[in-house]
């Protein structure tokens, strides 16, 4: 394979995980206890607890999805 061509892929590959940043979804509680199949009571209190980061928009706590993955991969 040409240095050419690597360089290309790595390039792609690059794109791809940069694209992650672009895509991440604001989830409110209910969504977040779906998507991390843990309790709203365990999500309160890591927010509480300064564990788990999240914005209070309209009284409804909202979640980055990149947050809540950082917090269950802690």
């Amino acid at each position: 394979m040409g240095e050419f061509r690597i360089i290309e892929l790595l390039n792609e590959i690059k794109e791809l995980l940069t694209k992650k940043e672009s895509t991440d979804k604001w989830m409110d509680i209910n969504d977040a206890s779906k998507y991390t199949t843990v309790s709203l009571a365990t999500i309160r209190r890591n927010v509480k607890d300064n564990k788990l980061k999240a914005s209070t928009r309209i009284g409804k706590l909202l979640f980055k999805r990149s947050e809540l993955e950082n917090w269950l991969n802690s």
